[in-house]
């Protein structure tokens, strides 16, 4: 049977060579993993991940047509062009760039996930998606919630709790353990059995990082997180970068048609070579 496992904090994640070949889900449900799967879905080329502010500035200088992108503390960073507000990554804005991203939270643990077999990305606006692409996937299962510097999240820990019973739902023989109980618990008390937008807002009224956003005048973002299955898309970490699935697979296909052209190819000069010594 697989088991799900969660971290209540991404602080919990002490050793990132126990994350090697695992299934790994992020959470940062205010704002990262939200907001990053807003770019991708508004046609940002990729996303690179990065820990701190020098780090992205000297990779944003390095790549072309990018843009910096992050917070800290909530606040768009002095000399970034974006912050880590899902209105501000529009397809007019970030269509075709690569985004140098960092933030308080979010890509601490997206980090912490480099060697991951698979590393996706979830918030209550792909939460759907999330949850049936895990179901398909082999394997154990780890969620990490990003927390709140290093701190527990209560939208997080919701987020996590909504998967793992989504998950159940489908199939009531996966092992699960306390936290992953406490976590689904929190999402019935909040949220009960039928999840919806309004409920999502309402729990982020009493959470630590709700309050923080709404003191920052940034509830529109809060009502923007909130929307559940709004943004149906499925954000991948790999090698480096996140880019959405779907781009992912193609690239795969791209080098799978390519090896078998090169093959062809060499194939047809061995023959041609036999027949020049014949």
């Amino acid at each position: 049977m697989r088991s799900i496992k969660v971290f209540l904090s991404n602080s919990f994640v002490n050793d990132e060579l126990s994350l090697k070949d695992k299934n790994i889900v992020i959470v940062d449900v205010l704002r990262a993993t939200t907001t990053i799967g807003v770019a991708l879905a508004s046609g940002a080329k990729e996303i690179i991940p990065v820990d701190n502010v020098s780090t992205a500035a000297r990779i944003a200088k390095g790549t072309g047509n990018s843009l910096l992108g992050g917070e800290r503390n909530g606040l768009k960073v002095n000399g970034f062009n974006l912050g880590n507000s899902p209105l501000e990554y529009t397809e007019d804005v970030v269509k075709e760039k690569s985004i140098v991203f960092s933030t308080t939270n979010g890509t601490t643990s997206i980090l912490k996930s480099k060697y991951a077999t698979n590393c996706m990305l979830a918030s209550f606006t792909n939460l759907k998606r999330t949850i049936n692409e895990l179901y398909n996937t082999e394997g154990d299962l780890m969620i990490i919630c990003s927390g709140k510097s290093g701190d527990f999240a209560l939208e997080d820990a919701v987020c996590a709790g909504e998967i793992i019973t989504g998950l159940l739902v489908k199939d009531n023989n996966f092992i699960i353990g306390d936290p992953e109980i406490a976590v689904c618990s929190l999402a019935i008390h909040f949220l009960g059995k039928i999840p919806s937008s309004e409920k999502i807002m309402k729990m982020f009224s009493v959470s630590g990082s709700g309050k923080h956003l709404k003191e920052l005048g940034l509830e529109k973002d809060l009502e923007f997180a909130s929307k559940l299955n709004s943004n149906p898309v499925l954000p991948l970490y790999k090698n480096g970068v996140i880019k959405l699935k779907e781009s992912f697979d193609e690239e795969a296909m791209q080098k799978a048609q390519m090896k078998k052209v090169n093959i062809s190819k060499k194939e047809d000069e061995n023959s041609e070579k036999l027949q020049e010594d014949s």
